[in-house]
């Protein structure tokens, strides 16, 4: 094929960024998009110079359409997939995969029947911070791992879960600070240290109304590599603050807040060294969101995912982040939730 021609499900708050990101990525192209909304279709359609469409049954029957990206609500996206699996195009899925590891490994089964390629967003690994972070670890400059820990302290109002009746739900959204907000961390701190085996618990709902999922999480973790670490998550901490991983070794120290990297030390110092800590307090935070989903999100994440996504298919390799990959911050998080609901017993995953 020339192109990787793209489709869009779901025309709400993040499809644009997949838009603009296909549309920069020189081996793709947006042909269409769909949403049972024909207003939003209209929209996002009319903004990228494309068809629109309000099923998307019917828009993945063009056979300039090799891929989907899936961006309606995480509880909806198995039958989707599932169809568009069966009709031989590529899924590319907004995180989290599914709400449950059930409906993950059984969209995972749909792609590998029907032997198309599938991969979970998480743009937050392809940025430069956790990139170099990932690249010292692999050359073992941080000695053994100590503590992983992720803290998104984030502020969402009452508004923001009023204005989707999915929001919140346990059905579509298939949890809360972590589930929705936290995973992209979680994510993280699981690319950086492992498989967790182990998680203690709390969860609950302290500052928000008619939500079935928690505002507040806080979780003690172990890895298999011996390493410990905590996640805390939440909603509730106005104005909201930076998202915060860090990554503690016998050797070495990171914090990533938002993306860029605010401490960088090694035992052994190199010259790179040096000229990460000169530029650690000028770059800007790339912004995460900590008090409004959008505010300062860009869609170069998307891109560097879509251009991976894209070189897959094209050179018939594999992607970064496949359908497994994205299994295991859901996994975690799932353990989480068993620990809160059984009174914070220790889950073996």
């Amino acid at each position: 094929m020339a192109k990787v021609g793209f489709g869009i499900i779901g025309c709400g708050n993040i499809a644009p960024y997949h838009a603009e990101a296909i549309r920069q990525v020189r081996d793709a192209t947006l042909v269409a998009v769909s949403d049972v909304v024909e207003a939003n279709a209209r929209a996002l359609a009319k903004h990228f110079s494309v068809e629109a469409y309000t099923d998307y049954k019917q828009m993945i029957e063009r056979k300039d359409i090799h891929a989907v990206s899936l961006c309606v609500p995480s509880g909806l996206r198995v039958e989707l997939a599932e169809v568009c699996a069966a009709a031989g195009k590529h899924i590319l899925a907004e995180k989290p995969l599914e709400v449950t590891t059930k409906r993950i490994d059984r969209l995972i089964g749909a792609v590998d029947a029907a032997g198309v390629r599938l991969g979970c967003i998480f743009q937050s690994r392809f940025a430069d911070g956790p990139l170099r972070i990932r690249k010292a670890i692999d050359k073992g400059r941080f000695g053994r791992l100590v503590l992983g820990d992720a803290y998104i302290k984030w502020y969402r109002t009452q508004e923001y879960y009023d204005s989707g009746a999915w929001r919140g739900t346990r059905k579509l959204d298939g949890g809360g600070a972590l589930m929705n907000q936290g995973i992209h961390q979680i994510d993280l701190l699981l690319w950086f240290f492992g498989k967790a085996k182990r998680v203690q618990a709390q969860a609950t709902l302290i500052a928000h109304e008619r939500l079935e999922v928690e505002d507040l999480a806080c979780a003690m973790l172990e890895f298999e590599n011996g390493a410990m670490g905590v996640i805390e998550g939440s909603t509730a901490c106005w104005p909201g603050h930076p998202a915060r991983v860090e990554v503690h070794g016998t050797l070495g120290s990171v914090i990533l807040e938002d993306g860029e990297l605010r401490y960088w030390k090694f035992r052994k110092e190199t010259k790179t060294d040096k000229k990460v800590q000169e530029s650690l307090h000028k770059k800007a935070a790339l912004g995460s969101g900590a008090g409004d989903p959008t505010s300062s999100l860009t869609s170069e994440g998307h891109r560097r995912q879509i251009h991976d996504f894209v070189r897959a298919i094209v050179e018939d390799k594999p992607s970064a982040i496949d359908g497994r990959e994205g299994r295991r911050a859901v996994e975690l998080i799932e353990a989480i939730y068993t620990s809160a609901a059984k009174g914070g017993k220790s889950v073996m995953l």
